[in-house]
């Protein structure tokens, strides 16, 4: 039965990123970019790639799985945790920016699956946010939520 309904979840989650990234190349997207070389569908189109991919990966995996074929237990306090997590980041954003939300994010995240080296995640949860947002800024000329306290950037 996991066999089955991990086929069916992950297959479903593939058919709604395909059906999403379907709807990126609408109407709705053609608009003039607001001064960048990319337009306002770039940024949901890489996301939907990224989980169309991870979507096709574990359809594979699961069909490929033998029928009889132990799997791992699901964790679902691990999960209710990664997903308070996630949603304490996202809100956070909205009132002090990208970069002061995903640092300390990215760290409880890392930290909700398991990984204890404190000081590499420390550079890590400093250094990710911080790339993320230059390559958002810089390359892709698109401005992620900024912190009330500096304009400049």
């Amino acid at each position: 039965m996991n066999r089955v309904l991990d086929i069916g979840v992950s297959g479903f989650l593939l058919i709604v990123a395909i059906a999403l990234f379907a709807l990126t190349f609408t109407d709705q997207f053609d608009v003039p970019t607001f001064g960048g070389d990319v337009g306002p569908a770039f940024a949901p189109r890489g996301f939907l790639l990224v989980w169309m991919g991870l979507a096709a990966v574990t359809t594979f995996l699961a069909a490929r799985r033998a029928p009889g074929e132990p799997t791992e237990p699901v964790r679902l306090g691990q999960l209710i945790v990664v997903v308070l997590i996630a949603a304490g980041t996202g809100f956070a954003m909205i009132t002090i920016g990208f970069v002061f939300a995903m640092v300390p994010g990215f760290f409880l995240f890392c930290w909700a699956f398991g990984y204890r080296k404190v000081v590499q995640l420390t550079v890590i949860s400093i250094a990710g946010p911080l790339a993320v947002w230059a390559l958002f800024t810089f390359g892709f000329e698109l401005l992620l939520p900024r912190s009330p306290w500096f304009h400049i950037l």
